[in-house]
């Protein structure tokens, strides 16, 4: 009997095959760069821009802490309920969910290098529980402390929180930095119209030259554990201090 000839594939296919697989890859590579250039422009079209632009601190002297003399400088800023606000007639945030609750009328800070920050808050917006009740505690100010309408506290009820004012450097920035400050709620369910607000007054030395990315700690947002929404919403909830 003669031999049984082995099966080949007619060269014409072998040849169509093999070009095959650098034209897949490079449908697939497409495919892919299209993809990442796409959640790019999606992510950049989410970003904020204040009107009032970045609040830049105000030069107040010289102050010595812990033996040493830096520059002293001041912020002040408020949180409100909603994101109905203005700043010279424009909203405090254009285009954005009035809404949700927010920081205001900026989210950007500017601060001088190794100085004493005081900084002063308004808290005009209701609140509740904490997630963490690590976050009840100041962390990172002078002396361990803010003062709450005059009174000095280390730490505050982490079932009466409206905010945190919570501070980090980003990747490359003074890993040591950490700030933390809760704020107390406004009882009953206040709002900017009805004047009543909670002072907060703390102050920290700052760290060294970069950016530094600040948020809220308390859940105040939807979905789940509350931390959607506004909380995951760039402008809002979050923000930069600029160390220069």
């Amino acid at each position: 009997m003669a031999e049984e000839a082995e099966a080949t594939e007619p060269a014409p296919a072998a040849a169509r095959r093999t070009r095959s697989k650098p034209l897949g890859f490079a449908i697939t590579l497409v495919v892919a760069l299209a993809l990442f250039v796409g959640i790019g422009l999606l992510f950049h079209a989410q970003t904020y821009a204040s009107p009032a632009g970045t609040e830049v601190a105000k030069a107040v002297g010289t102050s010595t802490v812990d033996g040493v003399s830096r520059p002293h400088v001041t912020l002040a800023f408020n949180t409100y309920p909603d994101a109905s606000g203005s700043h010279d007639g424009v909203p405090v945030h254009p285009g954005g969910n009035s809404a949700w609750p927010t920081y205001g009328p900026t989210n950007q800070f500017q601060v001088p290098a190794h100085s004493l920050v005081t900084v002063t808050i308004r808290q005009y917006d209701s609140g509740g529980s904490l997630n963490n009740p690590w976050f009840d505690k100041v962390r990172g100010t002078v002396g361990g402390t803010a003062t709450i309408n005059g009174k000095v506290v280390s730490s505050i009820n982490p079932n009466n929180v409206g905010h945190t004012f919570t501070v980090r450097g980003t990747p490359g920035t003074d890993p040591d930095f950490f700030l933390n400050v809760p704020l107390p709620l406004v009882p009953g369910d206040s709002q900017t119209d009805n004047g009543k607000y909670e002072t907060v007054t703390f102050s920290f030395v700052s760290g060294s030259k970069g950016l530094y990315a600040w948020n809220c700690e308390f859940p105040c947002g939807t979905s789940v554990a509350s931390f959607g929404g506004p909380m995951n919403a760039y402008g809002y909830m979050s923000g930069f201090v600029h160390v220069v």
